[in-house]
């Protein structure tokens, strides 16, 4: 275990996280083969499918939750511009998909895919942080 890690914010974080992504998990799985395959229909269908969205949106909270949690004002700024780099990416790639989709005949891209594009960004945050600051921080 880094150092990093023993930070009580960093292990909450990485706990808070596991769950998260277990529940994705489990419940894209199983609404996988209840819905897809079992053919669950009517008000458990739509709790099911909404459930791995709504987890993957726990993390946004998680993420969150670290930066409040952090102490280190330094540490906080770094997850502060990781979060806005991962946010600007995400948001600006939506909102170019969607005027391409409008206007010129590509292919659809799924809503669930911009969240993850958004944890994708924090990994080019943290490479912004590097370039820019001289670290990534604790949690990169």
């Amino acid at each position: 275990m880094t150092s990093a890690f023993k930070k009580p914010e960093a292990r909450r974080y990485l706990i808070r996280l596991a769950l998260a992504m277990a529940v994705y998990l489990g419940s894209l799985y199983a609404a996988e083969v209840l819905i897809e395959d079992g053919g669950l229909s009517g008000w458990p269908a739509y709790a099911l499918a909404a459930l791995p969205g709504l987890s993957f949106a726990a993390v946004f909270w998680i993420f969150a939750r670290l930066v409040v949690e952090e102490r280190d004002e330094f540490q906080r700024l770094l997850y502060v511009r990781q979060g806005m780099v991962a946010t600007g990416l995400a948001l600006t790639a939506a909102a170019v998909w969607g005027f391409l989709e409008t206007y010129l005949p590509v292919g659809h891209v799924e809503a669930f895919w911009w969240p993850t594009i958004w944890c994708f960004g924090l990994g080019v945050g943290a490479l912004y942080n590097r370039v820019t600051m001289g670290t990534v921080g604790d949690c990169a």
